[in-house]
């Protein structure tokens, strides 16, 4: 697998986009002082310049999540209306389970997850890509986390589709109460910052880090 080559963003470079900032602002703001808010606050109307890039998903089974709401963003990279389709269609195989992992841990950490993602030129009709990806935990009617406010930025022309992406990189933050602390890729951001902190999981791309600061 090729990766697109170039200055890596760091933490600070994905959450200060104006689409990914956007959304987080207003999750943060639903949460009222707990640590997950429910889908039955969130209101379209919050992230009205974000919506095209917004995209609402329901916990199907451990690492499995299908696509409730979907933004034009993803329409336009799949060339397809994305309801109800699962949302590792988005992801090319090689790096599938990789998604799966931190899918999973956004729904059973609660953490909230940033990821970072390239899709590969195959020609002058599918140019290189790269994109980002917000993950941020919802509670279901129940109020299991069972739902997640995403959002997908991408840089380039998307081209023909359909087009999936490699996981490049990914951090997860732990909310307060989970059993999850960070989990993050070697090329994840703030990785060379926090490396010496860690230690190896079972999984040779993570490693966890030790300390909550």
């Amino acid at each position: 697998m090729a990766f697109l080559r170039g200055k890596r963003p760091t933490d600070t470079e994905l959450r200060s986009h104006p689409v990914l900032n956007e959304v987080t602002s207003y999750w943060e703001a639903l949460r009222h002082g707990s640590s997950v808010p429910y889908r039955s606050e969130v209101d379209p109307r919050g992230i009205q310049s974000a919506l095209k890039h917004a995209f609402v998903l329901e916990r199907m089974a451990p690492g499995m999540a299908r696509i409730r709401v979907a933004g034009q963003v993803l329409t336009d990279v799949m060339g397809m209306e994305m309801r109800g389709m699962p949302m590792s269609s988005l992801i090319a195989p090689d790096t599938r389970e990789m998604f799966r992992r931190a899918l999973e841990d956004v729904f059973s950490g609660p953490a909230t997850a940033s990821l970072r993602m390239c899709a590969e030129s195959t020609g002058l009709s599918r140019p290189a890509l790269s994109a980002q990806m917000l993950l941020l935990p919802l509670r279901g009617e129940t109020g299991k986390v069972s739902r997640i406010l995403g959002a997908m930025v991408v840089e380039g022309r998307i081209g023909r589709a359909p087009r999936r992406f490699h996981l490049e990189g990914s951090f997860l933050r732990q909310l307060e109460g989970g059993d999850l602390r960070r989990r993050l890729t070697p090329q994840a951001p703030e990785a060379a910052a926090i490396r010496a902190a860690t230690k190896p999981t079972p999984y040779p791309h993570l490693r966890v880090v030790l300390t909550d600061g």
